[in-house]
């Protein structure tokens, strides 16, 4: 191992956050980097093949022994995938964590456990100490590139606390940079975390699902308060959890003044797995920026759903993870059912040699709905809809009609300025946004005004659409 990769390499076991350390990290060439990530592979399977069952069973399947393992693409070929539906099966026959725990039972500190917004159960991670302050190091790497420093004050509107990662990790990952935090999210009402901030006035820093943040823009609105003009001193909005539109993201640069950046993380993760950087959300020319993985921690792949082989630079596939330096539950090999643009290092022209994918247009592949023959993603009805300043919120379910048509309604609410509107007007905007989405979707969809108070808040996660076309065959 040469003298750069063994530096970082007896680094692991105390991580820290530094514009030093990151810039040496920078410098790393591709194949110093993969064999930084080798060395840190063989480490973990050889610990994790005398301490849990269950990886020690994928390895003599595979038939790997971690000392004599070559290289990354031998890995790659032999160790086998992992699943939900694996983990699932495995934390039920061996409760509460499975066979796959890598720690000794009295060793696990904290408990994280999945949304299961997929719709098959919750999957159950134990964690070390050690994964503690590492989930806390995966949410600070970001937020240092996109500019956090010790004494600035930060707002999480992520709900503390509770069993998600994103409920520790984010209070772990501001008390190492030192910035001064206020965790305000699931404890006040949006108007109330407005009072609040304008009370604090210096605010630096603010992160929040992407969907959280329109939310809370929206309301400044209403109250007459232009963001940029009620916090003047904002530097960063940092979002996390759900694509959109380009144009959304400009009119919110607009409107807070200030730069977007986004991170692409998930419990597998631990935390952050990739982020902008200085960049923001927009690329050089104008499109969609990058997110640069954070390879020296986490081995990432990217892969066909179907053929499971590794997609091309500009193609879409799964994420598949392995953690390099989790204890208590990492995931080895594990497909996420996430979908994203895969860019190769060679391409993302950003003079590091870290793989990176596109931003905003991170997806489920268990969310796409098939619609009369087509696969519709709801990130791009969102793209659609979100691309129109004048709305403020929409939800969508797909039916089955009385006589056995499938049928799609998007209930739209306009801000209280389109609100206003003429009825001509009104009509004329609402064919507009029903064009467009059948222009992103191939699919002509219903649409029809309501209330805003007739549609959900979004504190978190967005789950706008749904499917009831089984309903719809019930006798």
């Amino acid at each position: 191992m040469n003298a750069t990769a063994q530096q970082f390499d007896s680094e692991t076991a105390n991580p820290f956050v530094d514009s030093a350390r990151l810039a040496r990290l920078a410098t790393l060439s591709r194949a110093e980097l993969e064999e930084l990530q080798l060395r840190k592979l063989r480490r973990q399977l050889a610990r994790l093949n005398k301490t849990s069952g269950y990886y020690r069973a994928r390895m003599a399947q595979g038939g790997i022994d971690p000392d004599r393992l070559a290289s990354l693409d031998e890995f790659r070929a032999r160790f086998p995938l992992s699943s939900k539906a694996d983990f699932l099966a495995d934390q039920t026959e061996h409760p509460p964590f499975g066979a796959r725990l890598g720690v000794a039972r009295e060793d696990v500190a904290l408990v994280n456990m999945t949304g299961g917004t997929s719709g098959l159960g919750q999957e159950i991670y134990g964690r070390s100490q050690h994964d503690v302050h590492m989930q806390g190091y995966y949410h600070a790497l970001p937020w240092f590139l996109a500019g956090l420093r010790p004494g600035d004050i930060a707002i999480n509107c992520v709900p503390s606390g509770g069993l998600t990662t994103g409920g520790w990790g984010p209070g772990e990952g501001l008390r190492i940079i030192g910035a001064t935090a206020f965790h305000v999210g699931g404890t006040l009402s949006t108007d109330a975390k407005i009072d609040l901030m304008q009370r604090i006035g210096a605010v630096h820093f603010i992160y929040a699902s992407t969907n959280y943040l329109h939310t809370l823009t929206e309301a400044l609105m209403r109250r007459g308060l232009e963001p940029k003009r009620a916090f003047p001193m904002l530097r960063t909005l940092f979002i996390a959890a759900e694509g959109y539109p380009l144009e959304w993201a400009e009119r919110i640069e607009s409107l807070w003044g200030c730069r977007l950046q986004e991170g692409y993380g998930s419990t597998q993760c631990a935390g952050f797995g990739a982020s902008t950087c200085a960049d923001g959300v927009f690329g050089a020319k104008g499109g969609r920026g990058l997110m640069h993985l954070f390879e020296w921690e986490t081995l990432f792949e990217v892969v066909h759903p179907e053929t499971l082989e590794p997609v091309a630079s500009g193609e879409t596939g799964e994420m598949v993870v392995t953690n390099l330096s989790i204890e208590g539950s990492p995931v080895i090999r594990f497909r996420t059912g996430d979908a994203a643009r895969f860019i190769s290092y060679r391409d993302a022209n950003s003079g590091r040699a870290w793989n990176a994918i596109e931003c905003g247009t991170i997806g489920r592949f268990d969310d796409m709905l098939k619609i009369r023959g087509n696969n519709v993603w709801p990130s791009a009805i969102d793209a659609a809809v979100f691309s129109f300043g004048e709305v403020a919120e929409y939800a969508g379910r797909v039916y089955t009609s009385g006589d056995g048509k499938t049928e799609i309604e998007v209930r739209v609410a306009f801000t209280d300025a389109a609100a206003a509107f003429d009825h001509a007007t009104k009509m004329n905007l609402i064919e507009r946004i029903r064009t467009t989405i059948k222009e992103r979707t191939n699919v002509w969809m219903s649409l029809t005004v309501c209330g805003r108070n007739e549609l959900p808040e979004f504190n978190y996660k967005a789950r706008r659409w749904k499917d009831e076309r089984q309903q719809g065959y019930r006798l």
